[in-house]
């Protein structure tokens, strides 16, 4: 029986800190104008607009962000090592690999190298149909988000900005608004917030700014949702 014990702790660990930032972050709004963004007027709203604009992000929010990160850049690794039955010589070489192109000549030993002390092919084929290069859209995927946001935070500060327009929307409306987004670029914060203001509360949000394809993500709904996806691949790994 393989020993997931050590995965499952940086998970837990993980969850944690995505609430205590969470509460940070709302703290965070809390302690300045405009908590809630206001919607009665136009000129309410793009004054809520401007101020949050203006605010400076403690650069902790990233910090912890990337602690975050870094735990399910982690897990994956942990995976490799798990099925690792043959010489673990090189730890450097024993890791997850993730392609966003299918391997070429070139390539292909590199891949190759990362998993060659595992033998089960069951394994081996979980880990290729993991790979972002399966994906419709392979810079969206969510296991390179979290290696390129991981390769990011060891080298400098995560991009982080104010995403004033945002809401809680049912998880069904969420493709629908990006649509909308997408279709009506002209449309300033003010006229996204008239379209949908029946479907919730208007919020601010620090934001992740280079989420995959989405240019703002909000912090704690980026993280959860990088969660549940490393959560459901270890599960994966689990039962195999």
């Amino acid at each position: 029986m393989r020993d997931f014990s050590g995965i499952d702790e940086k998970l837990k660990r993980a969850n944690e800190n995505i609430f205590n930032l969470n509460s940070e972050i709302e703290g965070f709004f809390k302690d300045g104008e405009y908590p809630v963004i206001p919607e009665h007027d136009r000129e309410t709203l793009l004054e809520a607009i401007q101020y949050h604009k203006n605010r400076f992000i403690p650069p902790r929010f990233s910090v912890l962000s990337g602690e975050i990160i870094h735990h399910f850049r982690s897990c994956f690794d942990h995976i490799i090592w798990i099925f690792s039955d043959g010489p673990k010589d090189n730890i450097r070489k024993i890791e997850f690999p993730v392609f966003e192109r299918p391997p070429n000549n070139d390539s292909r030993k590199l891949y190759n190298g990362k998993v060659h002390a595992v033998a089960d092919k069951r394994v081996l084929a979980q880990i290729d149909l993991l790979q972002p290069y399966n994906s419709a859209d392979p810079f969206d995927d969510p296991l390179l988000i979290i290696h390129n946001l991981d390769i990011v935070d060891k080298h400098r500060e995560l991009v982080m900005g104010f995403n004033t327009g945002a809401r809680i929307f049912p998880t069904a409306m969420q493709p629908i608004i990006e649509a909308y987004e997408r279709a009506h670029t002209e449309l300033d914060e003010a006229h996204l917030a008239e379209q949908f203001k029946a479907y919730g509360i208007l919020q601010p949000f620090v934001s992740f700014r280079d989420f995959g394809r989405r240019k703002v993500q909000p912090v704690p709904i980026a993280l959860m949702d990088l969660f549940k996806y490393t959560s459901s691949v270890v599960d994966a790994f689990r039962v195999l």
